[in-house]
């Protein structure tokens, strides 16, 4: 069983936001542990074996969280099992815990409260981290990176992407660009009329691609983790068909053309030109193919 203490929000995000669009009934065990008056390393290895005992049918990972709290995530957990759980938990805990120690919710139904509770751990996390170095991270644990989650994506994401595009009526536009003014320039003038998504680097770009099947993606190039280029090389490897414009901020012809013979469809230079996203959006078979269907449908009605 692997504890994960490494800005496991960002993880559970992107863990949570793909169970809740492909495995809806998945559960999560919530478990208010910064609540608790004794240190993680007395009650941490108590909760370990519990786990393992009792729940380790399919539980592989523990995620901490920076303030100490703890998320488990399990497809068989009911609350008739985590009351079994609990009652056996409980007594190691001195003096007892303070009611609310534990909440169970389903991905399918709590997705946005979950979202907005990891959100703002997220934001506290950062607002606290220079007066507060890391104390809750444990030097022994094992973490998982965002390269481990990109090792570990669900086959079955990788293949359903083409039939979730084509499933999926209303256009999405997955925006990869780590600059949060010109994301916000893109954003601002796609919003009104397309779903969209965005996220600022490389490894990122990966996960969202996978987790939303979209039907453009504009990437930049230059990106803090990899390179643009090793984006488009992964994606390509994915899903053959992609439609991928490319964001840069100068005109190197080079990063262009490598660019190009990677696959990418076209390039729009910075600053953005609504005019040029749009018509490079309107040029995406996927979005062509969506609008014949409204068509067909609007001439049938």
């Amino acid at each position: 069983m692997k504890l994960i203490n490494h800005k496991c929000e960002e993880l559970l995000l992107e863990t949570f936001r793909t169970y809740w669009e492909t495995e809806p009934t998945k559960r999560c065990l919530y478990m208010r542990t910064s609540l608790l008056e004794q240190p993680k390393e007395e009650w941490l290895p108590h909760l370990k074996i519990f786990l393992q005992q009792e729940l380790d049918d399919d539980i592989k990972e523990i995620y901490l969280c920076h303030d100490g709290d703890i998320f488990i995530l399990s497809r068989s957990l009911t609350h008739r099992r985590v009351n079994k759980f609990l009652s056996h938990l409980i007594p190691s805990f001195s003096p007892a815990p303070p009611p609310g120690l534990a909440s169970l919710f389903e991905l399918g139904i709590h997705w946005g409260k979950l979202r907005i509770l990891l959100e703002k751990k997220i934001e506290h996390r950062e607002e606290t981290s220079a007066q507060t170095p890391a104390k809750n991270s444990l030097p022994d644990s094992e973490s998982l990176s965002r390269k481990d989650l990109l090792e570990r994506i669900d086959p079955n994401l990788i293949r359903s992407l083409s039939d979730r595009r084509v499933e999926r009526m209303h256009p999405e536009i997955l925006i990869v660009e780590d600059d949060p003014f010109s994301e916000k320039l893109v954003s601002n003038a796609l919003k009104t009329n397309y779903s969209l998504s965005s996220t600022k680097d490389g490894q990122g770009a990966i996960l969202s691609y996978v987790n939303k099947a979209p039907d453009v993606m504009f990437l930049d190039i230059g990106l803090p983790d990899i390179t643009g280029h090793q984006v488009l090389e992964k994606i390509f490897d994915l899903d053959p068909t992609a439609y991928v414009v490319m964001f840069s901020g100068n005109g190197d012809r080079d990063n262009i053309m490598r660019a190009i013979e990677l696959g990418a469809k076209g390039f729009v230079g910075k600053p953005f030109s609504k005019d040029k996203l749009v018509q490079y959006i309107e040029k995406s078979p996927f979005i062509q193919a969506k609008t014949r269907e409204k068509s067909h449908e609007h001439r049938i009605h």
